[in-house]
């Protein structure tokens, strides 16, 4: 598909999403609640207790994505979460909406660069299985949080980066995976873009 073609694509992707929302059925037409499980239960099927991290809980009620309620209703306990998230509005917010999984979910208040770079130094994990970088739109920002943790990456982990067509997210980031040989690559070509990579080695 044509670049002019994608982005037109995109707007009318986009005003659908807003009359969905007016009309109170926004979150069942989004692409990313399925994509996220989809390749999580890819791990799940490898990886006995996975370790995962997300970088941007749920921030808002009506936001649609649902990425932290999609990952704590999928994994149930059968590993471990955490969410790294700055403001405790939206930690607040992201609790209420996953009152039935917030026992197997691990807040981390604070700026995700300097919490993640804490916990690989402290050992808190030895490993990362499934990443999902969506913090802020600021390429820089996704590109320091996987480098805080990209040796924790082993063989069938899995990264999702929103926001990498149109957004500032996967500035960085996403040309990195796709010209590393240890990671292939999917894009998905709805919103603003959803990449999926899984390291092969």
């Amino acid at each position: 598909m044509s670049i002019s073609k994608s982005r037109l694509a995109n707007k009318a992707w986009k005003a659908l999403h807003l009359i969905l929302y007016k009309l109170g059925f926004r979150q069942h037409m989004r692409a990313h609640r399925a994509i996220l499980e989809r390749h999580l239960l890819e791990v799940l099927d490898s990886t006995p207790h996975p370790i995962i991290i997300e970088t941007g809980c749920i921030r808002d009620a009506n936001e649609g994505t649902e990425s932290t309620l999609a990952i704590s209703s999928v994994l149930v306990g059968r590993g471990d979460f955490y969410t790294f998230e700055i403001s405790s509005e939206h930690i607040a917010v992201c609790q209420e909406l996953c009152v039935d999984y917030n026992q197997h979910i691990n807040y981390v208040e604070g700026d995700s660069v300097e919490n993640l770079t804490n916990m690989v130094e402290g050992h808190a994990f030895e490993a990362i299985h499934f990443a999902l970088f969506d913090s802020v739109n600021d390429g820089d920002h996704i590109w320091k949080e996987f480098k805080a943790v990209e040796n924790l990456f082993g063989k069938n982990a899995i990264i999702i980066v929103d926001d990498v067509l149109w957004g500032d997210k996967g500035r960085l980031l996403k040309p990195y995976l796709e010209a590393s040989p240890e990671w292939k690559t999917k894009v998905y070509n709805v919103e603003y873009g959803i990449l999926a990579a899984k390291k092969m080695s």
